[in-house]
Formats: structure tokens, sequence, C-alpha cells
């Protein structure tokens, strides 16, 4: 395995493109960090092990991407490059961890790799195209394989504390992306990526110490999605688990020793093929170097991954195999959306929508398509415009889906700068009193105030980048609107669309619309969630009430920037607006797209039952022949249609045939058979036949003086007899009927089938009638139960309402009763300890008085026995 030869400079995209040689001149003059990845290179080129390799080129790479160096080159070189002499060429993007840089894109051929940087994901595709076009021209009419990988990187438990770690995404035993760094074991204010609402709900404990992670070990969180697409024949995936600190030890060692990962999962791609994902904890299998530290860097027993992913290799076929297929759906998208709708689950209608968007967007009807579907969701919607957009339809779907398509620059020149910078913030915006301190709240509603500040004001007047597409869908929509009458709901439909589907949702969850790669932290998470519903009440012009009392003070911003949103809502809907928009640039690959909905659609109706099977011919047939070019494995839809089995269906002649037709009718029961033989039956309602059916005689020629007689049919083998004028089987010939054995019979058979069919219409009439005013008062009905609906809310919420003030009055009754309680037991102590006290003291009078009699006792007894001294105190006293 050769190494890559990546071009090195100090700063931006602006690199020199030759490749650099490792000459002693050269490394006299390049920096320590040059040196250092030359160096390592040179060294990794003479090893063997493919994994130690792959972790010398992580470690050159993640060095350089540390200090923020671009390792790419400007997109304009690529001209210089020769793709049509190497057969081996590979052209992929190369995705934004590696690099540092985003919207990059590799070229791999037998001698060497260079790597370009574009602006935007769409330029990039479009270079990327034209480049495999250049390296194979009959590109789109040769069968190929299209592999990509979907992954999710959420989480790892039992860690060893205090550490950074990030993964490494390899596929037989080639990097092609990573992690970001996560951190154990810090303050839990930066730290912790616990975020609300239940995305990292399962991750327990994921920024701190390690509750529920396991004995000895923490538990971290990542989220992050990983889009790999155009990848060679590959078998398996491994994830690389690596500290981070041991590149910041080694960042100016002149150590030679490759860094090898703490563990690694290897995961079987063909156990998670498939258009489903799969989602499971794999547990890491820790890599122990000869030599390396103690036991305190060691895994815990219980380390895993829990790891969801997909992987597809999809075979496209020549583009011609799929023409009837993509004329089917140009002209029967609408059709086939109503059909299948009703049928879909959330997840089918999203992966429909996608692959319907992608398609039509090649064709050119992707607008027509966001347009009708606009159309039917007001038409759906009704009355309750609040609704538009805001339930999981086709229509949802496909408009988020194609604004992700269209608007990526537009939201990367609006949003990017304002999301990376608060990405790197500690400003707090925390305006929850029950959050954060009083003398916090100040100072974050300040904070807050100037963050929706700068949002409203990159949205409002960055209009260079706005898709052009948009703006002819948005201008459809309200001149259709306006043509119903209906202004107020063009509006609503603009900024249910660019608002509460795109916009608030980027600015929300920036890693799942390529803002940023890193999960964002809980602060940062929070300042988010509040800033998008600050935008979000603005496009809706709505103020905050008693739900959310701690936003109020929003409200003053909220309407002093209404009338700015008016007009940029307007602005983007103008058909005929000055301003300098952008038309989107990218390029869509037709035949792969066609690829994946064929495979989309067979999935989606090959459950499904025969009778719903066959409402939707002839899709399920199309389908089936695009299944016959793939081969016998390939899956089809079971088709039992009855009509195939039923016989070839009999003449059934007009039903004013005898007005038109010159032949006489003859009896189905075969009588005068023996005149039929040999007659030939001509035809009726259509061009003459050219070939007589008996041989004509010319008539005889005759002056213009004399009558034109009769034109009879000369046949040799019956009398000439006269017979009347020939009449032309598609002239109508108005004259008396002629008695015949057959016709009357005929006819009255026919008119008594045209009344029955009259009587049938009629019926059919009086069933549509009632069927009309069934619906009428289904209509009606649904109505009136939405409306006891609305009222049964308004009850429940009054209802909730009440329980809620009477749960706070009984929380106050128990605290009050609480607290009466303690009194009573606080009294029942100081009686029992009066009571004590009391019998205490009874108990010493008793042996009060007991000492009192004793001592009388002894004073008698002592009397007694001393009679005369005890008179001296008497005299004495006396």
């Amino acid at each position: 395995m050769g190494f890559r030869r990546w071009i090195v400079c100090g700063g931006g995209l602006e690199c020199n493109p030759d490749v650099v040689a490792p000459s002693v001149k050269a490394k006299e003059t390049n920096s320590a960090v040059r040196k250092l990845i030359f160096r390592r290179f040179m060294n990794a080129a003479q090893r063997n092990s493919r994994t130690q390799l792959n972790s010398i080129e992580h470690s050159a790479v993640s060095r350089l991407h540390g200090s923020r160096e671009s390792l790419s080159i400007p997109v304009s070189a690529v001209e210089s490059l020769d793709l049509s002499s190497d057969q081996t060429t590979v052209i992929r993007p190369v995705h934004s961890s590696i690099l540092g840089e985003k919207f990059c894109f590799e070229v791999i051929n037998s001698e060497n790799n260079h790597c370009f940087g574009c602006s935007s994901a769409a330029e990039r595709d479009r270079w990327i195209e034209n480049l495999r076009r250049a390296a194979q021209p009959n590109k789109d009419n040769c069968e190929r394989t299209e592999n990509s990988l979907s992954l999710w990187v959420n989480e790892a438990k039992d860690l060893p504390p205090k550490r950074c770690y990030y993964c490494e995404l390899h596929l037989d035993g080639v990097l092609f992306a990573r992690t970001s760094s996560r951190a154990i074991g810090k303050s839990p204010q930066r730290s912790s990526l616990m975020a609300e609402g239940g995305v990292a709900a399962s991750a327990g404990s994921l920024g701190g110490g390690g509750a529920g992670a396991g004995p000895g070990g923490c538990q971290l969180f990542w989220g992050e999605l990983f889009e790999l697409d155009n990848l060679p024949p590959v078998s398996q995936l491994t994830l690389h688990l690596f500290r981070d600190d041991e590149a910041k030890k080694k960042r100016h060692s002149r150590d030679e020793t490759p860094s090898f990962p703490l563990g690694s999962v290897a995961i079987s791609l063909a156990n998670i093929r498939g258009r489903a994902f799969h989602e499971d904890w794999y547990r890491i299998v820790p890599y122990k170097a000869a030599g390396s530290g103690g036991t305190k860097d060691q895994l815990g027993p219980q380390a895993s991954l829990r790891v969801k992913g997909r992987f597809q290799n999809l075979r496209v076929l020549p583009i011609e195999r799929y023409k009837e297929f993509a004329e089917f759906v140009t002209m029967n998208y609408e059709e086939m959306c109503v059909d299948l709708e009703p049928l879909l689950s959330v997840r089918e209608k999203e992966e429909l929508a996608r692959a319907l968007v992608h398609v039509l967007q090649s064709i050119g009807k992707a607008k027509e398509f966001l347009i009708t579907l606009g159309r039917a969701e007001v038409q759906r919607c009704g009355e309750k415009e609040a609704l538009i957009f805001r339930e999981n339809t086709l229509a949802t779907k496909a408009i988020d889906e194609y604004m992700k398509l269209v608007g990526q620059k537009y939201l990367i020149d609006t949003l990017g700068d304002f999301i990376t910078r608060l990405y790197a913030s500690a400003e707090s915006c925390e305006v929850d009193p029950r959050k954060c301190t009083a003398s916090e709240l100040p100072s974050n509603q300040k904070n807050l105030r100037e963050a929706c500040e700068d949002v409203v004001k990159r949205i409002t007047e960055m209009h260079e980048s706005f898709p052009v597409e948009l703006n002819e869908i948005f201008s459809s929509w309200v001149e259709d609107c306006e043509a119903r009458g209906r202004v107020e709901i063009g509006q609503r439909l603009i900024s249910a669309s660019l608002f509460l589907r795109f916009l608030c949702p980027a600015i929300l969850s920036p890693s799942l619309f390529g803002l940023m790669q890193p999960y964002p932290d809980p602060p940062t998470l929070r300042t988010l969630t509040l800033t998008a519903k600050v935008i979000q009440n603005l496009a809706n012009f709505t103020s905050f009430g008693e739900k959310e009392e701690y936003m109020l003070f929003m409200n003053d911003f909220l309407q002093e920037h209404w009338e700015d949103m008016r007009s940029f809502l307007q602005r983007v809907s103008n058909p005929d607006s000055e301003l300098a928009m952008a038309r989107f640039d990218g390029y869509v690959d037709l035949p792969l797209r066609l690829a994946v909905l064929h495979g989309l659609l067979i999935d989606i109706i090959s459950p499904m039952k025969q009778e719903t099977v066959e409402k939707l011919l002839p899709l399920p047939s199309i389908l089936n022949q695009i299944s016959d070019s793939l081969g016998p494995s390939a899956p089809r839809i079971t088709i039992c249609n009855l009509r195939s089995e039923q016989t070839k269906p009999t003449y059934v002649p007009p039903r004013d045939l005898p007005e038109y037709s010159p032949y006489q009718h003859l009896p189905a029961d075969g009588k005068n058979k023996e005149n039929r033989a040999g007659k030939r039956v001509t035809r009726t309602q259509s061009v003459p036949n050219r070939v007589k059916p008996r041989p004509w005689h010319p008539p005889k020629r005759q002056a213009s003086s004399e009558n034109l007689p009769d034109i009879t049919i000369l046949n040799p083998s019956e009398p000439q007899q006269p017979r009347v004028p020939t009449r032309v089987p598609w002239q109508v010939i108005v004259k008396e009927p002629q008695p015949m054995s057959s016709e009357p019979e005929e006819f009255s058979v026919l008119k008594k089938h045209e009344e029955e069919l009259s009587e049938l219409r009629l019926g059919v009439d009086q069933v549509t009638e009632r069927e009309l005013e069934m619906a009428k008062r289904l209509e009606d009905f649904i109505a009136e139960s939405e409306e006891q609906k609305e009222e049964l809310r308004a009850t429940i919420k009054q209802m909730q309402d009440l329980l809620t003030m009477q749960e706070e009055q009984l929380a106050s009754t128990t605290f009050r009763l609480g607290v009466i309680e303690e009194e009573r037991e606080e009294d029942e102590r100081k009686l029992n300890a009066a009571m004590a006290a009391a019998e205490r003291m009874n108990v010493l009078e008793e042996q009060f008085a007991e000492l009192l009699k004793d001592m009388n006792k002894l004073s008698s007894q002592r009397n007694m026995q001393h009679p005369e001294s005890a008179g001296e105190p008497d005299s004495n006293s006396n």
C-alpha cells in the first residue's frame, strides 16, 4: 500500500500543486511540522503493517489539522491532471474530519494522490462528476456498482476517566473519517453531552463521572453521522478508539514510534447491508502494545461502542434500461404520490420523497413537483393553516429534502459563521429563572437578545446566495393563493417551509445540516434551542405567552423585527425581484437515483396485497422489467393479473350500427347458413376494403343524354338483376327501413340493450348523487367532529388548568398540614416532657413526705428516750 503525498501550505486553500520531493534542501527549509510529516511518511512506506501505516498517517494529519494548516489544493489545479491515460483512477469525496476543510475530494491513481478543495458541496459534486466522465466518458451507458455507508457513531462506555477520546473509521484498513475529540471527567458546564429532550437520553451521564457507565469506567457520547459515498469495493468496517492526548505529548517529539489505538471494533459490512439501519453495542477489543504503560489506561471489561449504520452496494444499469421508468415518473409522479402516500410509513415517506426529489431535479421537474405538493398541502389543510408543513406527509418530506439540496450554500453563508462562533463561545443564554441565578439573569438575557439580533440580520440581509429555485416555487405558491383569494396562506406556506422546515432546524441541530460535525454541549444546545424558538415565533408573527413566561422579555424584540421579516418574505417570493440570487449548480447522478428509486419502490410495493398492486399498474410491471435486467436473484413484485386469464372479448356492435351498416344481420342460430356461405363480410365504420369481394364488370358506356340505369352486379353464376345503388359503408344514407327477416329481431335486442344501458346510467347517476350527498354529510360530520374535538380540547385544557390549580392547592395544603403536624409533634414532645417532670415531682414529693415522717418518728423516739434532755431546751427557750 502506497502512502499519500499531501501538499502542505501555510493556510487557506492556496497551495502549490506540485509534489514535493524529499530532498536535502527541502528538509533544511521546511518547518518542524513538515519535517515530521515527511519523515513519518517515508518511514511508513517501509513498514509492512497496514494498521501501523494508517496510524502514522493519522498522527501526521491530525497534528497538522490541530494547527489548522490546510492539506488541500485549490480546485483550479485539477485541470493539469491527465485522467484518460490511467484506467485505475478513483475520484471520491474526502470527509472534512480528515483535512479540517469542508468540500474536498481526492483523485487517486497508480502514481500518487491529490486532494482538492471546493467552496460548496454542489461545486464538489460537479467537479467529481466532470472528472469521472473525463476518466470514463461512457459512464452512463455502462453498468456499475455504487457503494455507500451511512454510520452513526453514538457513544462508548466503560472507558478510563479524565481523558479525551476519538474514533477513526477505517474501511479495509484505509482511513476515511474520524469523530471529534470528546473529554470525560471535565466540568459538566462545557464537556458534558447530556442533551435535552431525549437526543442523548440514552447516553446516561455522558461527560461526567460515570453514573450508569459500569464499574471502573465512564460513558462518552458523540452522536455523529458519517455519510460516505463513492466507496471502493470494501468488506469490513473497523473503528479504532484513540486517546487524544497522545498526539499532544508527542507534538514536538522526534520519537518515530507509531501511535496505537486503545482498542478496536470490527464490523462485517455484510451484517449491516440493506436499506434498513442496524444498531447494536459492539465490544471494544483492547489493543496492548509491547512495553506500553500501566493499567490506568486499560479499557474496562464492558468497554463497547454503540453504532448504528447501513451499507448499500447498488447495481446501476445503463441509462437506457431506465428509459420507460423515467418517462413514467416524469409524467405520472403526482398520481403515483397520491396512490402510494396512504400506504407508506413515515420512514418510507422520507426515503421516497428524497429519491423523487433527486430524480426530478435531474430531469428538470423538481420545481413543478414542489409547486404541486404545496397546492395539495393547502387543499388538504383547508382552514387549518397552522398545520401546513407540520405533519409527516410527502409534501413535508419533499420540501425538506429539496431545500437541503439546493439551499446548502445559502445555509452555510447565512448561519455558518454564527454557529461556529456560538460553539466557541462560553457565554450563557439561559433565561429560565429556575435554571440560573438571579444575578446571572440580566446578562444571559442580553446575550440571547444579541444572538437573535445577529441571526435575524444575517437572514434578512443575506440575498446573494438565496436559491433562485426557491424564489420561483414561493412565487408560484403566492400567485396560486392570491387566485384562490387566500393571500395570507401564501405567507404561511413560505414561513412554514423556509423557517419551520429549514432554517430553524438547522439552528437547532447544526450537525445534521452540515454546519458542524460535533454534537453541541448542553449550554450551546440550550442557546441554539432558545434562538430557534425566537426566530420561529418571529417568522410566525406570534408573541410568547404565559406558557413560557421567562421568554416574555423577547416580545419587544419580536415586534421590532416583524416589519423586517415581512419585507424579507415578500422579497424572496417576488417573481420580479431584482435581488442577485444564486442558482443550483450541483450535479445529480440520474442513473444512480433511478436505481435507488427502483429499489425503494420494489421494497415498498412487494409486501402489498394483490388488489393494491393491480391498482398501481403499470408501475409494478415497469419495475419488474428493470428487475429482469438485474438478474434472476433481483427482487420482483408478484403480479397476479386476472385479466390475462380471461378469453379475448367478443365483437360488440355499436348501438347505431343499423344506420351505418350496408349488410343484413343474420340470426345467430345458424339459419340461412347456405346464403352466408361464400359471401364476404365487409368492414364497417372504417376505411373501405380495397380488395373487391366479387369480380366486378365495368358498366356499359352510355351517352350523356341517356338516363343512367341502376348499377348491377355481373356474376357469371347468377342472372343479372337490378339492385339498389351501392352504399358506402361509412356514409349515412337516410331511407325508409326495409322489412328484413333478421333486422327487427336484432334491432329490438339493440334497443333493449340501449334502454337497459340508459337505465343503468340513470342508476349510476343516482348512486353518484347519493355518494356525493353522503360525502357532504361526512364532511359536515367531520367538521362537527373537529368542532367537538376543539371544544373537547378546550374542556380538557380547562380541566387540566383546574387540575393544576387543585394540585397546587393540594400541595399548599399538604405543606401546611406538614407544618401543623410538626408543631403538633413538638407540642406533644413538650407535653410528654412536662408530664414526665410532673411525675418526677410527685415521686420527689412522696419521698420528701416519707422523709418527714421518718424524721418525726426519730424525733419522737428520741424524746421518749431522753425526756429530761428534751425538756431543757424548752426551758431554755422560754
